[in-house]
């Protein structure tokens, strides 16, 4: 029950996360937004003349910022509002993809599906960094953190692929 429980909480925050950044496609102006999501994402703005490390980058910063987080007590709660900012920049690109008229099957094979499984693996991460108030363990001890090398290789694979086929589409 918890661990079901536990996937819908994700879902939800992706959800939400994702709808927010939708949302605040609309409120900035076109060249500010290509800034915001040119640090997220140079692929979005510049196409295939984006730097090919720049995903990885930003995947690793936001891995260590995790990391980071999780390590001290006071601040471990920022961790799933930091996998919530993520999921809001996802949010955010799509919108931005699909308004500058990027072609919907590209962006069906290449940007929204390993987007969508990224955000969900990197929720994953972050949820074992800093567990949800219904599946704190029962012991004061730290959750064992077993999980996090599979889900950081996980997240690196699926980084892997995306960039494959963006190579390929484009």
């Amino acid at each position: 029950m918890a661990r079901s429980l536990s996937f819908v909480y994700l879902f939800v925050i992706l959800a939400i996360s994702y709808i927010g950044g939708a949302l605040l496609f609309r409120e900035w102006p076109i060249t500010s937004l290509e800034q915001v999501i040119g640090l997220y994402d140079q692929r979005v703005v510049k196409g295939s003349e984006a730097a090919l490390w720049s995903p990885v980058v930003v995947t690793l910063s936001f891995i260590l910022l995790a990391i980071i987080l999780s390590k001290y007590k006071r601040v471990r709660f920022i961790t799933m509002f930091l996998g919530a900012i993520k999921c809001a920049f996802f949010g955010l690109s799509s919108t931005y993809l699909l308004s500058t008229g990027l072609k919907m099957v590209s962006y069906t094979i290449w940007w929204f599906p390993f987007q969508l499984i990224s955000c969900l693996l990197f929720l994953i991460l972050c949820s074992v960094f800093n567990p949800p108030f219904f599946a704190t363990p029962a012991s004061k001890k730290d959750r064992p953190l077993t999980a996090v090398p599979p889900l950081i290789a996980l997240l690196f694979i699926t980084q892997i692929l995306e960039l494959s086929i963006f190579h390929f589409i484009k």
